[in-house]
């Protein structure tokens, strides 16, 4: 007799009455490091499992947690440090602020436990932004135009050497010229210290979300400055 009621139940209609006030699907809108602004929801039960998944085949979840939980905004167009801010605001959305991990200590090597509040991780705007930045190189003093890289650009910008090689992509004009041969070539030509101008207007250094965290070892008293850890528990409660 218990089974049979038990199937009779509208078990979606009950759910929906005992959560009816978490708002576990609703949106909120945040203003990016650029300037612009989207709306996130928190990430689901079914998309931590798609996440899981993926991170254990060695592929990168942020394709999905932005494809999925982003909206509101050109999602191929967003500025890499607008991605990384988009990923740490999902993250506190959907798990909380606090954030734990483990490091090992480079002084005296033994492991540390962590606790952070990805809420005082502070965020540096893009003033007057621009998708295509006026440069006067610092020892040259030719002038530039340099595009800022965005989430199609990733292929380009994979480890510093393949940034290099791809350097003149995000090069639109050098001292008046756009001919790609010429750009391409005057790269080729530039000292160490114009390169680096490119690389770094290209990577938005110095804006959007600071990801280092200082770390004081309980062991050995060590203070150390590191890039936070996201750790495969980063979208994840285990």
């Amino acid at each position: 007799m218990t089974k049979q009621k038990e199937k009779s139940v509208d078990v979606n209609s009950l759910l929906d009455e005992i959560f009816s006030d978490v708002p576990y699907d609703a949106e909120i809108e945040v203003t990016l490091p650029s300037g612009k602004t989207a709306k996130i929801r928190p990430i689901t039960f079914e998309e931590e499992k798609q996440i899981l998944s993926l991170s254990k085949k060695g592929g990168d979840p942020s394709f999905v947690l932005i494809d999925k939980c982003v909206s509101d905004i050109d999602k191929n167009d967003i500025l890499l440090i607008d991605k990384v801010y988009l990923l740490f605001k999902l993250r506190e959305l959907s798990f909380g602020s606090m954030y734990k991990f483990i490091v090992g200590c480079p002084s005296c090597h033994k492991d540390q436990d962590i606790e952070i509040d990805l809420n005082d991780m502070p965020v540096i705007p893009v003033e007057d932004f621009k998708k295509v930045v006026d440069l006067e190189l610092p020892i040259s003093k030719k002038t530039a135009k340099v595009r800022l890289a965005s989430v199609q650009d990733e292929r380009w910008i994979s480890d510093p050497e393949v940034l290099l090689d791809n350097l003149w992509r995000f090069v639109e004009d050098v001292h008046g010229h756009d001919n790609t041969i010429l750009i391409q070539g005057a790269i080729k030509r530039m000292v160490a210290g114009d390169v680096n101008k490119l690389v770094s207007t290209v990577m938005c250094d110095g804006y959007g979300l600071s990801t280092e965290v200082r770390v004081v070892c309980p062991h050995c008293n060590s203070d150390t400055v590191m890039e936070l850890p996201l750790g495969k528990n980063f979208f994840s409660v285990s």
